[in-house]
């Protein structure tokens, strides 16, 4: 087995995944792609608390990239990061593929560009085979995390793994026998269910922290539930509102972290919570196409998903905007109050 002692630990807190954009010719836009980065990783690293990026997605279109694409990708973010003074921040990774073979080579061409940790989300095109013996699925993370020289996350998302829904006794036993994953990332109905019982797994058993060279974080697939997420255990998001409202995110963040808040920052953080999670609802259905033409509106970035996805019709986009009205009116303010002080 092959587990790296990698320099940027993997902390709980909030990992936000990277749209990619593309030009007019449909090939990678990296200036818009290094605008975008370094807006969320300085406004997100303002504080003690940091936003983790996360490339080759879901939202970062990983299944429209090609090998080379998602390693030029990584090293980009890896060299601008360096460059900006933020050596420290982790990046993951998406290196699902359609084969234990096909992941595992992801995984080492992520690690060689500088990746820190992968995610990986079930094949989908075999989904109804994979369903008949779930056995299969245990040994497909097993493999896969034995073949990586990174850490992986378990990435359940049956929305765009053809419904395959990974349950929590599963996820536990691939905890058990993968000292090489390192968390897991649940975007799927009954969600904090699956949180409290892994969460009393880890209570139970000691062991399956105390083998690997860092904590096991389970990480919510929204922003919608945050506050409900941390106080049953949870270790943080991966969410797209970022995108949007870095400085909003963080705050429901560090407000989650409070050991003794007051009556007043409960209900501010209440508030918080509600905004984000309206966003939330709004952002999800909308999905990559509903994100870009959000960022071209606000931005000027590429509003074009790689086709065959098309951008959002103009009544679609308007529509969007307005759910994400009360959220970017949020952001504003915050981004106002931190210029007054």
């Amino acid at each position: 087995m092959n587990i790296s002692a990698e320099k940027r630990k993997l902390k709980p807190g909030v990992y936000g995944p990277l749209p990619t954009f593309f030009d007019e010719n449909q090939e990678l836009d990296l200036g818009s792609y290094k605008k975008h980065l370094l807006s969320k990783s300085i406004e997100g690293n303002k504080g003690h608390c940091f936003i983790v990026p996360v490339c080759a997605g879901s939202l970062g279109e990983a299944v429209h990239l090609n090998y080379d694409e998602r390693t030029t990708l990584i090293q980009f973010i890896r060299k601008t990061l360096d460059e900006e003074g933020l050596s420290e921040t982790p990046i993951v990774a998406g290196v699902g593929g359609s084969s234990t073979r096909e992941t595992i080579l992801l995984a080492r061409a992520a690690a060689e560009a500088g990746a820190d940790a992968g995610l990986v989300i079930l094949p989908a095109y075999y989904a109804a085979a994979l369903n008949a013996d779930q056995e299969q699925v245990i040994q497909y993370y097993v493999d896969i995390c034995e073949g990586s020289p990174i850490p992986l996350f378990l990435y359940n998302f049956p929305a765009n793994s053809a419904g395959q829904d990974i349950s929590s006794a599963i996820i536990e036993e691939v905890m058990r026998r993968a000292p090489n994953l390192c968390g897991v990332k649940l975007t799927c109905g009954g969600s904090i269910g699956k949180l409290v019982r892994l969460t009393a797994a880890l209570d139970a058993t000691p062991s399956i922290d105390s083998s690997r060279p860092y904590p096991f974080l389970i990480l919510d697939g929204l922003i919608a539930d945050l506050i409900p997420w941390s106080r049953s255990g949870g270790h943080g998001t991966v969410s797209g509102i970022p995108n949007f409202a870095p400085l909003a995110t963080m705050k429901l963040w560090e407000f989650c972290n409070k050991a003794n808040p007051t009556e007043e920052e409960i209900k501010e953080a209440a508030r918080l919570q509600a905004v984000l999670s309206n966003a939330d609802v709004a952002a999800v259905p909308a999905g990559i196409r509903g994100m870009k033409y959000a960022l071209n509106k606000m931005h000027g970035y590429g509003a074009a998903p790689r086709r065959p996805l098309l951008p959002l019709k103009e009544k679609e986009g308007l529509k969007f905007m307005e759910a994400l009205k009360e959220l970017l009116e949020l952001e504003a303010s915050l981004a106002e109050e931190g210029k007054c002080r």
